[in-house]
C-alpha cells in the first residue's frame, strides 16, 4: 500500500500531538468523534448505472467516491459430469465417498450444486493509474476474496437453481444447470483526490456490498437442461440476494472494517491523520449472520503497512535519545507489529460488541428491504 508520509505535511511535534491524544483513554479523535467505534457520515444510492443488472455509488464525506457496476453473462461450464464428495444429501449428512452425475442435482437428485472461485470477477480502476499497477491488483483480490470465502464456507439443501438464492450465497446463485453458469462482472471505480494513499478499502466494500444487493438475475423461461433463455420483462427478475420477508437465511455479502491500532486502542474508520500516527493498520473482513440473531463471522484478518513508518522522527532538545528509548513527547515511528491481546480486542469488538453488525444494518438503511424496490435510496449513517 503507498505511504501518506508524502500527502501530509505534519512535523514530528504535530504527529507526537496526534499521537498522544489518539492513545488516551478515551481517545481524543481529531475530527471530534466522541468514540473509536464511530464512523463518518456517508451517503450512498443504489440503482444508478443504466444496462447493467446492479449498481451503487457510495461517498464519504473526506470527498471519496466509489461507483461500482455488476453485469452477469451466461457462460458455459467447462469440467466433468461429476462430482467427487463431500457432498451433503437431504438428510444432512455429508458423504465423503460418492460420485454423482451434476445433471441429477437438477433432475430431482439428492444433491446440491456448488459455483466456482472463478465466476466472480472484480476490477478496480482508478484515473491516472495504470490498470497493471501492483497496488490496484492487491486491492482488487483483497476485494473479491472475502466474496469467495464466504460462498465457500455457506451450505445449502435446495435441489432447484431458482430456490437457491434463499440459502447459499454469490457463487452458488450463479449456477444455471450442469451445463451453464452466470459469471459476474463486478466493476468499481475510485475517485479520490489522494489517490490509494487514502486507504479506501472500506468505501470500496461498502459500495460493492450495496452493488451486489442492488443485483438482479432475470428470470429464465428455460427449464432444467435446456440451454438458458430470458425472460425480456425486467420487472420479473429476481434480486441475487432476496429482500424483505423472503430475505430470512440469505447470506449477505460481506464488508472489511479498516481499524488502527493506536498504544492500547482500537479505533475504527480512521481519518488521514489517524491513520498517520497508527502504530499499526488491520483490515478485517466479516459477513454478517444468517438471521439477524446470529453473530457476524470473521473471514480475514491482515495487517497493512502504517504509513507512520515512514514518517521522521523527532529529536529532544535536550540532544539524541539513547537508542530504543522513547521520550515523552517526542515523535517516534512505533516498529514491530501489534500485540495479540490488542488484535483479540478489535476482533471482539468487530464481533462480540456488534460493530460489523451496525455497520451492515446501517448499510440496510439504503434498500428498500420490505417493498424490495429496484429504485434507488439515499441516507446517512
Amino acid at each position: 500500500m503507498p505511504s501518506l508520509a508524502s500527502s501530509l505535511p505534519f512535523s514530528p511535534a504535530e504527529l507526537a500531538y496526534l499521537h498522544t491524544s489518539l492513545a488516551s483513554v478515551p481517545p481524543l479523535r481529531p475530527d471530534a468523534r466522541s468514540l473509536g467505534t464511530d464512523f463518518r457520515p456517508l451517503r450512498a444510492e443504489t440503482g444508478v448505472l443504466p444496462a447493467v443488472n446492479g449498481s451503487a455509488h457510495v461517498g464519504f464525506s473526506d470527498g471519496r467516491e466509489a461507483i461500482v457496476g455488476v453485469k452477469l453473462e451466461v457462460e458455459k461450464t467447462a469440467g466433468k459430469k461429476s462430482v467427487h464428495g463431500p457432498i451433503r444429501t437431504e438428510d444432512g449428512v455429508v458423504d465423503m465417498d460418492v460420485d454423482v452425475d451434476i445433471e441429477d442435482q437438477y433432475q430431482g437428485g439428492r444433491h446440491s450444486a456448488k459455483g466456482k472461485q472463478e465466476w466472480v470477477t472484480l476490477s478496480l480502476t482508478l484515473p491516472g493509474l495504470r490498470d497493471d499497477d501492483p497496488n490496484l491488483a492487491f486491492l482488487e483480490e483483497m476485494l473479491r476474496e472475502p466474496l469467495a470465502v464466504a460462498s465457500s464456507t455457506s451450505t445449502s439443501t435446495s435441489t432447484k437453481p431458482s430456490e437457491m438464492g434463499s440459502t447459499t450465497s454469490l457463487q452458488d446463485n450463479l449456477v444455471i444447470n450442469s451445463r451453464w453458469h452466470w459469471h459476474i462482472y463486478i466493476d468499481v471505480l475510485l475517485i479520490s483526490p489522494n489517490g490509494l494513499a487514502s486507504y479506501p478499502l472500506p468505501l470500496l466494500s461498502m459500495a460493492t456490498h450495496l452493488a451486489l444487493r442492488d443485483t438482479r438475475i432475470p428470470r429464465l423461461k428455460s427449464e432444467g437442461e435446456e440451454d438458458p433463455v430470458a425472460d425480456d420483462d425486467w420487472m420479473a427478475s429476481t434480486y441475487l440476494y432476496p429482500r424483505g420477508k423472503a430475505s430470512s437465511g440469505v447470506v449477505k455479502p460481506p464488508v472489511i472494517l479498516l481499524v488502527v491500532v493506536v498504544g492500547e486502542n482500537a479505533i475504527f474508520d480512521p481519518s488521514r491523520e489517524e491513520l498517520a500516527v497508527a502504530d499499526g493498520v488491520v483490515a478485517v473482513s466479516v459477513a454478517a449472520g444468517v438471521d439477524d440473531g446470529d453473530p457476524c463471522k470473521v473471514l480475514a484478518v491482515r495487517m497493512i503497512d502504517t504509513p507512520a513508518r515512514d514518517t521522521m522522527k523527532g529529536v529532544p532538545q535536550s540532544g539524541e535519545a539513547p537508542e530504543g528509548v522513547d521520550v515523552p513527547g517526542v515523535w517516534r515511528p512505533r516498529l514491530g507489529g501489534v500485540k495479540r491481546s490488542i488484535l483479540k480486542a478489535v476482533v471482539k469488538s468487530v464481533v462480540v460488541d456488534g460493530v460489523a453488525r451496525d455497520v451492515i444494518s446501517g448499510l440496510d438503511g439504503f434498500l428498500n428491504l420490505e417493498a424490495g424496490a429496484n429504485a434507488g435510496s439515499m441516507a446517512a449513517v
